[in-house]
This record gives structure tokens, sequence and C-alpha cells, in this order.
């Protein structure tokens, strides 16, 4: 109802502005009207709630080794490769590399954190599945 009040008045206004002073009057009754809109149309906006800045994905952890190692852990299945670079080399920090390493992994699964096993270049075999690395935490939890 607003804005067929609002046309229907600058369309009086364009022709009274018209009819008293021709192309000048027109001009200005033009300006006058578009003053008008902007105006309106910024205080209806000043009223309105400001855009919400979109959520944060999280909070950043406190240590800035967690993105490392949340990416070594996601890209640890898709290949040996991966495993062997980014993974493996963790788990042997976390072990050691003394025999109480080996009794903490146990034999089933000391191949995969063993640091004197070569370094895969095979970028197709994939890696460990997520269950085997379930049980390596699992392991190192009971520790």
């Amino acid at each position: 109802m607003i804005t067929v009040v609002l046309t229907a008045t600058a369309a009086l206004l364009l022709a009274v502005g018209y009819a008293v002073g021709a192309a000048a009057g027109l001009f200005v009754c033009a300006v006058l009207v578009t003053v008008l809109t902007v105006l309106s149309v910024r205080a209806s906006l000043h009223g309105a709630a400001p855009p919400s800045a979109p959520a944060p994905a999280g909070r950043r952890p406190d240590f800035p080794g967690y993105d490392h190692l949340a990416a070594a852990v996601a890209w640890s299945s898709t290949s040996m490769h991966a495993w062997d670079c980014d993974l493996r080399p963790i788990l042997v920090r976390l072990l050691g590399t003394g025999p109480e390493a080996r009794e903490v992994l146990g034999a089933d699964l000391w191949p995969l954190a063993d640091p004197a096993r070569t370094r895969s270049g095979d970028r197709d075999a994939p890696g460990p599945s997520p269950a085997t690395l379930e049980k390596i935490l699992d392991r190192l939890e009971a520790r």
C-alpha cells in the first residue's frame, strides 16, 4: 500500500514540476524524488538488523600442530605413501623406537609403525583402514 502511495505522490510531484517549470521544473522535481527515495531506503535499512557474519567453523585449537595432525590422519588411509610420509613419523615420535614400542602396538600392528621399514613410494596402494587406525589409538591410550 505504501509503495502505491509513494509512486502516485512521485508521479504527481513530477507532473506539477513539469507544469510549473517545464523541463527545468521536471528536472528539479526528479532530483527531489530521487533524494527522498534514497533517504527513505537508507532510513529503512538503518533500522534493520545488520547482516550477520557467518558463524565460525569452529574454535581454532590451542596448539599449532593440530592442523598438521588432522591432515595426516585424514590422508593416512588414502595411500601407503601418505601413511609413511605423514602419520608413521608421528607414531614413531609417540612410541619411540625401543622394544616397549613393539609391545604397545603388538606384533600385528608393529609393521605399520616400524621406523626401520622403508618408505613406500606406491601412491595407489591404500593405507591402513580407519578401523586399523582406531586399534592403534586404542592401544596407545591403554599404554
